[in-house]
């Protein structure tokens, strides 16, 4: 008798950075239990891509424009409230975990996670099973120091450093001012008021500020 041999975990990609997306795409292509039915670089077409692939996992970006990942776990849920996702984020703070867990994922891995930990995220998922980074379970290196630091230390209110960690992923006013639920003359407001208090002239002496700080 030929022995039974499970079908492998389909994966669909979500990632609109086309080098990570590929990247991801080629470090899991060797794994044998695995196949991966698809590659998506617009949020807006995962929708169509799970109905037309029905994939296992749904591997998800958090970062995103238009539709970031949060908000596409909530709508996938909400159409498939079956379907398994694993969340890859930059972010380790646990108001973005239990935003996730909210929305229904079954795991979230950080993007510095190595090739082995990211199957044996996939594999446990895939199994039924809840997983989330266990580097996020020191939460001492992802508390909110950062936060902490430039409120006290800078006066920035917390609208501002969410402000600016949008401007450092690279996102308009008009695109921060979506996320938000301002206008983007405000938007444009506070963007003022950060330069103003940390004594910045450009956008790229914020960035460089912002990941010298860790936001």
């Amino acid at each position: 008798m030929i022995p039974h041999r499970p079908s492998p975990i389909k994966v669909l990609i979500v990632d609109d950075h086309r080098l990570f997306n590929d990247g991801l795409e080629s470090m899991l292509a060797d794994a044998p239990d695995l196949t991966i039915v698809g590659q998506v670089y617009n949020s807006r077409e995962a929708l169509e891509a799970v109905y037309q692939l029905r994939p296992d996992i749904l591997i998800v970006d958090f970062n995103m424009p238009e539709v970031d990942g949060l908000e596409l776990t909530r709508q996938v849920i909400e159409q498939y409230p079956t379907q398994r996702i694993l969340a890859l984020s930059m972010y380790g703070e646990q108001r973005y975990i239990d935003d996730f867990k909210k929305a229904g994922a079954a795991g979230y891995m950080l993007k510095t996670s190595t090739k082995d930990e990211l199957l044996t995220a996939i594999r446990e998922v895939a199994r039924g099973h809840f997983y989330f980074d266990p580097k996020l379970a020191d939460t001492k290196q992802f508390d909110n120091h950062a936060d902490d630091l430039f409120l006290k230390k800078y006066k920035l209110s917390p609208r501002e450093v969410e402000i600016i960690r949008y401007i450092k992923e690279g996102l308009s006013s008009t695109q921060i001012a979506k996320k938000v639920s301002l206008s983007p003359y405000t938007v444009d407001t506070h963007r003022k008021n950060i330069h103003a208090k940390l004594g910045i002239n450009t956008v790229a002496e914020l960035v460089r500020f912002a990941i010298e700080m860790g936001i």
